[in-house]
């Protein structure tokens, strides 16, 4: 029972990573995002994760040209699998 809470956590979060890395994609392919379900679907789904570290980086680097949120979204992400499993 416990292996498999275990399994579905991991496949989850891989999951929620590989989403962030697609999105981290689109947003240099998709030119108008807001008009795509596809990715709205996405951004919908990533955005509750990714949303603290854009507030952080905006908040330390005000003036940045590039969002590191989804590299740090990952990197939590990764964190998070290693302390729980």
């Amino acid at each position: 029972m416990i292996y498999s809470l275990r399994y579905a956590f991991l496949r989850f979060v891989n999951l929620l990573e590989f989403l962030i890395f697609f999105d981290a994609l689109l947003s240099w392919v998709v030119p108008n995002r807001h008009n795509n379900q596809i990715v709205r679907l996405i951004g919908v789904i990533i955005d509750p994760i990714k949303e603290p570290f854009y507030r952080l980086q905006f908040k330390l680097l005000p003036n940045t040209p590039v969002d590191f949120s989804p590299m740090l979204a990952i990197l939590f992400l990764e964190f998070v699998k290693s302390i729980l499993l």
